[in-house]
């Protein structure tokens, strides 16, 4: 049986090399950005917290079993930190979304405005999750990622996983036809 590519760059990582330390950083990179984002809505924060991430990484190398795949176990860091900060921000009274991200695509005004506002109203929405169901909903729907894979990187199962979706989703939704009306 081969190896996946990712567990043969990990074991070189392991073996503290830092040209596939690189490789790993750049391949995973953006995904776990654009992930890390969702859940602390902060660029600012979230580059902080990748950065931080890619640290542990390193750090904690040789103390990856293979339980899950490589991604998984990196995903489940980035979930940890950005639990860590969500609690840390909320006791000094900040918002769980404090920065609402203009998104700019097309180029028809009309469409450009309705997508702005589906994406604040989704965005703000998140911030009525628990820091789980938050972090299932974004795996889900922005990373499409099945729900083992989810179910693993936070700490549960899949059906589990797949309920905090469900109520993730029946609150997104309600959240939303209170303001739509």
């Amino acid at each position: 049986m081969t190896k996946k590519p990712d567990t043969e760059l990990f074991e070189k990582v392991q073996s503290r090399d830092s040209q596939a330390f690189d490789q790993l950083m750049r391949e995973y990179s953006p995904e776990l950005y654009n992930f890390i984002l969702r859940i602390v809505s902060n660029a600012e924060d979230a580059q902080d917290i990748l950065q931080d991430t890619f640290v542990r990484v390193w750090e904690k190398s040789h103390q990856f079993k293979g339980n899950s795949s490589v991604k998984t176990w990196i995903f489940r860091i980035a979930i940890n930190l950005s639990y860590k900060h969500l609690k840390k921000r909320k006791r000094w009274g900040f918002s769980i979304l404090d920065e609402v991200k203009v998104l700019i695509s097309g180029s028809d005004p009309v469409q450009d405005t309705e997508r702005e506002y589906n994406s604040m109203l989704l965005e703000k929405s998140l911030a009525f999750l628990t820091p789980r169901q938050q972090a299932v909903v974004v795996a889900r729907i922005y990373q499409d990622l099945p729900f083992a894979q989810i179910g693993a990187a936070i700490g549960c199962s899949e059906n589990s996983a797949k309920v905090h979706f469900h109520e993730g989703k029946k609150r997104i939704e309600s959240y939303i036809n209170k303001q739509v009306g």
